[in-house]
């Protein structure tokens, strides 16, 4: 055998072993790659069911999520009802406070009037009063004219009918003495 023949069995007889270090490695690599290879596999199955419980959440959210915006939406329709309900109710209100506002005003005004014309009566009540109270001062003055005058008059009549009554008497001798006949007086003709 030649030198080669020998550097190249050494060789190999060398390189044998590492090459079964080599064979083995890569075939434990191999059993950790198949290994992590299936345990990726059963992730990726894992994550597959994971998605597809996911997508049934989603789904069952979304219907939750409809069903809770449906009842929102309806909740936010009683609401706004109930607004529209409050804004009427308050925009009567603001009408029935500017009507008796309005009716309060003209009830003072009727009052302030009612008064006016209550100090006027009283005014005039006051003035009648005084009025009165000076006609019968008056009444009192011309009764007790009244009653003076009434004398006077009373005073004038007894005077009055003495002196018809005397008159009388002169009268009805006057009218006797006419009566009886008197000498005539001459007449002077000429």
């Amino acid at each position: 055998m030649s030198t080669a023949g020998k550097v190249l069995i050494v060789l190999v007889l060398l390189l044998v072993p590492v090459w079964i270090v080599l064979a083995s490695a890569v075939a434990q690599l191999n059993t950790e790659w198949s290994q992590a290879v299936k345990q990726a596999a059963d992730r990726v199955a894992q994550l597959e069911k994971d998605v597809l419980k996911n997508e049934e959440d989603i789904r069952a959210w979304n219907d939750k999520i409809g069903l809770e915006q449906e009842a929102l939406g309806q909740t936010q329709t009683v609401l706004l009802a109930q607004i529209a309900n409050v804004e009427r109710t308050k925009a009567e209100t603001v009408a029935i406070q500017a009507d008796v506002k309005v009716r309060l005003e003209r009830l003072q005004a009727a009052v302030k009037n009612a008064e006016r014309a209550r100090d006027l009566r009283l005014a005039e009540k006051e003035s009648e009063t005084k009025g009165k109270a000076s006609a019968e001062m008056l009444v009192g003055e011309l009764s007790g004219q009244n009653a003076e005058l009434m004398e006077q008059l009373t005073q004038l009549r007894n005077d009055f009918k003495s002196t018809l009554e005397s008159n009388q008497v002169l009268v009805d001798r006057i009218n006797k003495a006419r009566r009886q006949p008197t000498t005539r007086s001459a007449v002077f003709v000429r």
